[in-house]
C-alpha cells in the first residue's frame, strides 16, 4: 500500500531533551525511520510548563514530525513510541499536507535548520482606532446624535 502523510506530536521531557535536545530528534526520527517512515519535517514547537504532571515531569516539549508512512504501521509506531521512556505522549494524525512552519526546524540527525519567521501584525480595526470615520459596534448611533 502507498505511503500516506502523517503529523505526529511528541511531548519529550524537557530537562532530558534539553540538554541535548539533537539526541532527542535523533530517537524520534530513528524509531520512525527504522518503520520504514520517510520524514518530510521535523519542528521543535514550544518548551512549556505542563498543566499536570506526566511521569513527574513538570516541563515538555513539544515536537512536531511530518512524515510518510504505510497506514498498516501507524499503530505499531504508536506502540513503540508509547513504550519508550523519552517520549512522555505521543498523538499521530493523517494530514492533508504539511503546514507552515512554526518553529524551529531539525533534520532528523538533530542538526537545527532554521526558524520561523514572525508574522506581521494586522492592521488594527476601525472601531479599535477611534475618530473621525469609525464606524460604531452593531451600527448603534451614539447617544449625542439621538438629543
Amino acid at each position: 500500500m502507498d505511503a500516506r502523510l502523517y503529523e505526529g506530536m511528541f511531548l519529550i521531557d524537557a530537562a532530558k531533551g534539553g540538554s541535548d535536545f539533537s539526541a532527542a530528534v535523533r530517537q524520534i526520527a530513528g524509531l520512525l525511520q527504522r518503520h520504514g517512515a520517510q520524514i518530510e519535517r521535523v519542528e521543535k514547537w514550544a518548551d512549556n510548563k505542563l498543566a499536570y504532571l506526566i511521569r513527574q515531569v513538570e516541563r515538555g516539549i513539544y515536537v512536531l514530525v511530518h512524515f510518510r508512512l504505510d497506514p498498516q504501521l501507524v499503530a505499531e509506531v504508536r506502540r513503540d513510541f508509547t513504550l519508550s521512556e523519552e517520549v512522555l505522549r505521543v498523538l499521530i494524525l493523517r494530514a492533508d499536507s504539511v503546514p507552515e512552519m512554526r518553529g524551529h526546524i531539525y533534520s532528523p540527525e538533530g542538526k537545527a535548520l532554521e526558524t520561523a519567521q514572525p508574522q506581521p501584525e494586522a492592521a488594527a480595526a476601525p472601531e479599535a482606532v477611534g475618530g473621525a470615520g469609525a464606524e460604531h459596534k452593531n451600527d448603534q448611533v451614539p447617544m449625542t446624535k439621538l438629543q
